[in-house]
């Protein structure tokens, strides 16, 4: 697992690289993968005016793990957390906590004053659901069913 200092600028290898990413993590659909890559391929097309930060967790091999946050339009300083990755292989060594605790650093110093993350209520997500809340994210409310039967939306946040 790198140990190295996070990367916040896209390259041109990093769509692929986060295509493969989230691929890998086995519980996104074709159409989550399509988008993750397409925020990436924006920012590199359009640079800041996109509106997405990443993190970037380089391997030695390949990525590691990513992040993208960005303001939310229309609110007062608040930020989404869009995505969280970490590769299968790297998982279970903190990388996922370094991650989304630099990712909260990063938007306060963009003055965010608030970070939200929705995410699936299903039983395969209950690993990033807990990390939400290992780093102090707070549950706040859930929408049954919301992205198909059974799968509901589950809204986190807290002040930065």
């Amino acid at each position: 697992m790198t140990s190295r200092p996070f990367r916040s600028e896209p390259q041109p290898s990093d769509p692929k690289a986060v295509r493969r990413l989230v691929t890998d993590a086995e519980v996104f659909s074709g159409i989550e993968i399509g988008w993750a890559a397409e925020l990436v391929e924006d920012t590199l097309k359009r640079g800041p005016a996109a509106g997405y930060h990443f993190l970037f967790a380089d391997g030695t091999e390949d990525l590691e793990g990513y992040t993208c946050f960005g303001p939310i339009d229309g609110t007062d300083r608040r930020f989404d957390l869009y995505w969280i990755v970490v590769s299968p292989k790297a998982q279970g060594k903190g990388l996922g906590k370094r991650l989304l605790a630099e990712s909260m650093r990063a938007a306060r110093d963009l003055d965010a004053r608030h970070m939200f993350i929705d995410t699936s209520t299903r039983p395969d997500y209950a690993p990033a659901r807990a990390l939400y809340e290992a780093l102090g994210f707070v549950h706040m409310g859930t929408l049954i069913d919301f992205y198909s039967d059974g799968d509901g939306k589950a809204l986190f946040g807290r002040k930065l």
